[in-house]
């Protein structure tokens, strides 16, 4: 869904209501666009781990560098 909002003279928007009282992260993503979304915390994210969007672990092979130490 994309929303077209306008600008005052310092650049604030009113946000959309589901973003109430939320932190969140603006990324620059070129020339004229920013990127807008709410920043999630890990306990958010654990919370919407089920049985059906687990997976195995991944196999990423021997440790390189100084991370086996």
């Amino acid at each position: 869904m994309v929303v077209t909002r306008k600008a005052d003279r310092r650049a604030r928007i009113v946000l959309p209501d589901d973003f109430a009282n939320a932190t969140v992260i603006i990324e620059r993503v070129g020339t004229g666009e920013l990127r807008l979304r709410k920043k999630v915390t890990l306990a958010q994210l654990v919370a919407g781990i089920t049985p059906e969007n687990r997976h195995a672990e991944v196999d990423t092979g021997p440790a390189v560098g100084r991370e086996a130490l």
